[in-house]
């Protein structure tokens, strides 16, 4: 008897939950699998084979025209510069403050301590014409908010282990939750943090969130978290510094901070923009190209409208919280407005700061990958992440205005008969 081996047939896994998938029985051309665990169904799309080695153009083009390859050496190279000089600008400045504080500066800081206007080294630095500012933060429960557990949201971490585990990457340390509408991935120490944007739970569908943690979480897996957040906080911090300070900026650290500014911004717009596509594209591939772009296109139009309802935010006058108000305010807005700030938003200039690229290029980069077949449950709000959306809602409230949630004390005096 002889023995005839063949090749075994690969099995397909679901995205979602890891099960196997099987060709639906309805369509005989094998266009489209079903799960067998959540009964997800999922379209096949015909992949064309690249073409041969040899009419290949040389060199390593970028996937959309403005984008460079993440992992190119020019951008190694650039990240290792960026960091390179921001540790020349923190040694430089204390090496030229120490310098002029030698040379006849002390008698002028000794002045200024008594007259009660220097407290710290940064003061003793922007008082002779420099530029200082942290980088990293020290409370990250007041500047990130609340820590979620399981319990609170237990739908929300299944989203994120099971994004974790397409993208090949540990889960996050930490889920938190957001004052702003926006998500990132912060790191300080061995921790690594997820942040989720309270506002956009109100906003997003379930699959565009899921989008919104593909391209968070991608920034986790490669590291970006680390080595690219710090040089982006120390080029915010650097311009934030600059512009606080104004026309104050004189003599040599002045001159030093805004060429170190200058420089620096230079440097870390290619660098922020490789990455950025680099995560869009594993957005793409995790929730589908249209679940990424509609994401980022409600991310564009809720940002400047919260900020604009947050600056006329009067808790002492209004009832609701802040989010409820928003929230009702932005469910009130009549679809002609929604669609004119949509297409505000797609025909704007580009972003205002170096570390994203533009709107226009993002959308033309997520438009070319196909989209996914919507599961039960993936139209529905993001909301039914969280257990209890008002509670939280109330919390964060309370963090951001906690002098108008304080009880004031009262006294009350017997009345005469």
């Amino acid at each position: 008897m002889h023995r005839v081996r063949t090749k075994p047939t690969p099995v397909l896994t679901c995205p979602d939950c890891s099960g196997e998938l099987r060709p639906d029985p309805r369509r005989p051309d094998g266009s489209r699998y079903l799960c067998v665990g959540c009964r997800g169904a999922f379209r096949v799309e015909r992949v064309e084979p690249p073409p041969p080695p040899d009419i290949e153009p040389a060199g390593e083009a970028p996937a959309t025209p403005g984008f460079a390859p993440a992992g190119s050496v020019k951008l190694y190279w650039r990240a290792v510069i960026l960091g390179i000089l921001e540790a020349a600008y923190w040694s430089m400045t204390v090496a030229m403050t120490v310098a002029i504080l030698a040379a006849g500066g002390g008698f002028w800081i000794l002045a200024a301590w008594v007259r009660d206007e220097i407290r710290s080294w940064g003061d003793v630095v922007e008082y002779l014409g420099g530029a200082w500012f942290r980088v990293e933060s020290n409370n990250p429960d007041a500047d990130l908010g609340p820590v979620l557990s399981r319990v609170d949201a237990p739908l929300l971490f299944d989203a994120v282990d099971v994004v974790s585990r397409r993208l090949g990457v540990a889960p996050p340390g930490q889920v938190r939750l957001s004052y702003l509408p926006c998500c990132g991935v912060v790191a300080w120490g061995r921790s690594r943090a997820l942040l989720v944007g309270l506002p956009l739970l109100r906003i997003l569908t379930r699959a565009e969130m899921r989008a919104v943690l593909a391209h968070e979480l991608a920034h986790l897996a490669r590291g970006d978290a680390t080595r690219a957040a710090r040089r982006a906080r120390f080029v915010e911090g650097l311009e934030r510094a600059v512009e606080r300070r104004g026309g104050r900026l004189r003599g040599p650290l002045g001159a030093w901070a805004r060429y170190c500014l200058r420089e620096a911004s230079w440097l870390i717009r290619p660098v922020a923009w490789g990455l950025e596509a680099r995560a869009d594209r594993s957005a793409a591939l995790v929730a589908g190209g249209g679940a990424a772009c509609s994401a980022l296109v409600k991310t564009a139009m809720v940002q400047p409208l919260f900020r604009e309802v947050l600056a006329f935010y009067d808790p002492e006058t209004v009832d609701d919280n802040l989010y409820a108000f928003f929230r009702a305010f932005w469910f009130r807005l009549p679809e002609e407005i929604r669609s004119a700030m949509r297409l505000k938003v797609l025909a704007g200039g580009g972003p205002t700061d170096p570390a994203h690229p533009p709107l226009a290029d993002r959308l033309a980069l997520l438009q070319s990958y196909p989209d996914h077949v919507r599961g039960p449950g993936d139209d529905q709000p993001a909301n039914a992440f969280l257990g209890d959306m008002e509670i939280f809602e109330q919390m964060l409230h309370h963090r951001l205005f906690p002098a108008c949630s304080a009880v004031e004390p009262s006294v009350f005096h017997r009345s005469p008969r």
